[in-house]
């Protein structure tokens, strides 16, 4: 199989490289308007600073995943970080706002490598049980972490540096990871070498995914009934019907059909959706309030979201715990009712709510949700997953959470009747209706958790371990996992 020999993987080393990519994800969001008073972008432009982003990772996550298991791991996980940290250093020099889309581009694409390859090698290299839960928790944490921090960075950077460190921070974090990658991470071992890549359906899901992310990211900007969102979501649709059609047919599919057989796979992907628009449309609109209702600064703004993230750090261990001792199913359902919680004190926001009543409290209960949902969909979504197939799992589940992303915040932006980009005169009941949905979003949740995985292996505890008769020394892996 296209993985690792030679034991656990350096899980420092890839929860960094996780870091990265989910604070980069979100860092950018605080920075646009320094980006368009620097480089001239239009408003219609400056949205495929994010956008280019979103279409070129989503497009190419299915086909990353599914590419580590056949090239390899190691090689995709060192190239995919050597280019996006390439494509970082361009992105900060920038003096063009085409240079600086083309960088965030780049940046999509090399992402689509390196997600499912840090998720295939933590769920190859830990076995299932509780030393895979720790590795997961610790994955999740991380990128939880890294989506929370990214808003709070993004201020401070773009505040009293430039938006240009937003991009530039990247640089020695990822020449240290590639040089570390290349050297600690074992070798590709490739027991299934004659195994082929689908190329037929590689092309036509990319297709699929790039048409369904396109349409999505301007369909706030255009209009959902527009020509260009009509015509990207239709193709997308065919596409994704052929695609299928195609697996059915092929000796060797990209994507098994029968994977989805796993109800654990599959109800985890469902929640990955579920929690990746609760998170993407929560940390949206929140941003959104605290700067045109509250009049909150850039920098202020990004102080606002570090009780988040302060809350993400500190749930981590307990969560890990809590899924241990009460398996995946409860722990997720636990999660979501806390993402339906926060959600709802964030629905009572008015003109003149206060900070410290409603949105911190509502922000840190989403905070909690979100520890609970980045560590413990992880651990269901890889479950039962035969090591051949783990970057195909990993794709689906980064592919799923992606999609959850640009599909709900577009119908978030819809329901707070934002209309051709007029993104600075919501209403107050636009905001309250936005986080309406995300409860709606959480409340799925928590019905998918309670019976999507009833009987599945995750819905149980982690077994404890026998009693020894000697001292048994942890492996260092899980040692460093359940710090």
């Amino acid at each position: 199989m296209a993985g690792t020999t030679g034991g656990r993987p350096p899980l420092l080393l890839l929860c960094t490289a996780q870091f990265m990519l989910a604070l980069d994800f979100a860092i950018v969001n605080v920075a646009l308007g320094g980006m368009q008073r620097d480089l001239g972008f239009t408003d219609s432009g400056l949205q495929w600073v994010v956008g280019a982003y979103a279409l070129f990772y989503g497009g190419f996550l299915l086909l990353g995943g599914r590419a580590g298991d056949v090239i390899g791991r190691k090689r995709l996980f060192v190239a995919g970080l050597t280019v996006f940290t390439l494509a970082s250093l361009v992105g900060g020099l920038a003096t063009a706002p085409f240079v600086l889309v083309a960088a965030r581009a780049l940046q999509g694409l090399a992402a689509a490598a390196v997600s499912p390859a840090v998720l295939a090698l933590i769920a190859a290299g830990f076995p299932e049980g509780k030393e895979r839960v720790k590795a997961m928790g610790v994955f999740g944490a991380v990128s939880s972490a890294g989506f929370s921090g990214g808003v709070a960075a993004g201020g401070l950077l773009t505040e009293y540096i430039s938006w240009r460190a937003v991009m530039l921070v990247n640089l020695p974090v990822g020449i240290v990871l590639v040089v570390l990658a290349a050297r600690k991470l074992a070798a590709d071992h490739h027991a299934t070498r004659s195994t082929k890549l689908d190329i037929p359906g590689a092309i036509l899901v990319t297709s699929a995914m790039c048409a369904f992310s396109y349409g999505l990211t301007v369909a706030s900007d255009e209009g959902w009934s527009s020509t260009p969102v009509v015509a990207s979501l239709t193709a997308g649709t065919v596409l994704l019907l052929a695609f299928l059609f195609v697996q059915t047919r092929v000796a060797a599919p990209l994507v098994p059909l029968s994977i989805f057989r796993n109800r654990s796979l599959s109800s985890g992907n469902g929640i990955a959706f579920l929690s990746g628009g609760v998170m993407s449309v929560s940390t949206f609109f929140i941003t959104l309030y605290l700067q045109q209702v509250l009049h909150y600064s850039a920098v202020k703004t990004g102080l606002a979201f570090f009780p988040q993230a302060f809350t993400v750090f500190l749930a981590s261990v307990p969560v890990i715990r809590l899924t241990e001792r009460l398996g995946a199913r409860h722990t997720l359902t636990i999660g979501g009712l806390l993402l339906a919680a926060g959600s709802a004190l964030l629905a009572q926001v008015t003109a003149s709510s206060s900070y410290l009543l409603v949105v911190l409290p509502g922000g840190v209960l989403l905070g909690l949700g979100v520890t609970v949902m980045m560590i413990t969909t992880a651990v269901a979504a890889t479950s039962g997953v035969a090591g051949p197939q783990m970057g195909l799992a990993s794709g689906l589940y980064n592919s799923g959470r992606q999609l959850g992303v640009g599909l709900c915040l577009a119908v978030g932006v819809a329901l707070a009747g934002i209309a051709d980009g007029a993104v600075r005169a919501i209403p107050i009941d636009g905001f309250q209706s936005a986080f309406w949905f995300t409860g709606a979003l959480s409340a799925g949740i928590v019905a998918v958790s309670v019976l999507g995985l009833r009987g599945t292996a995750v819905a149980q505890a982690a077994p404890r371990p026998a009693p020894a008769t000697e001292p048994v020394t942890a492996p260092a892996g899980a040692a460093a996992a359940a710090k």
